[in-house]
């Protein structure tokens, strides 16, 4: 897996992106309005890559189940197929893992960071040979 940015590109984007999330209240802004501003977002980050496919998989709304986990990665490395260059976005995971849980614990963070590395390697395993796959977690 493969980094379409630097470093400190990433990390810069991983800000922002989160920045982003981090003040958009439930009922502030619209599904539709988030997916948007990530798309901009991504957009003016890597202004000289037109054709970076970019998929956002905000997990706040959805069960984590690892069937179900397994099934929306292997639906962004299907629909970035062709391209040869991709980045999953992925937001809310520590929200969805947190429920209703009023704190976040050490064995709160040890299945997040199992469920980052699962993700990971379903996208380095599904990946074409050659293929620059990304995923960024905010």
């Amino acid at each position: 897996m493969g980094s379409v940015s630097s470093p400190e590109e990433t990390l810069q984007l991983q800000r922002t992106l989160s920045f982003m999330r981090e003040n958009d209240g439930k009922d502030r802004m619209s599904v539709q309005s988030f997916e948007h501003c990530i798309e901009q977002v991504v957009r003016f980050h890597f202004p000289n890559k037109r054709n970076l496919r970019h998929v956002h998989w905000n997990a706040r709304y959805h069960l984590i189940d690892p069937l179900w986990v397994h099934a929306s990665v292997l639906d962004f490395v299907r629909s970035i197929h062709e391209s040869m260059t991709g980045l999953l976005l992925v937001s809310g995971l520590r929200e969805s893992l947190k429920g209703g849980k009023k704190r976040w614990t050490s064995k709160s963070e040890e299945k997040y960071l199992e469920l980052r590395q699962f993700i990971e390697a379903l996208v380095l395993r599904n990946a074409r040979k050659n293929q620059d796959l990304s995923v960024l977690f905010f």
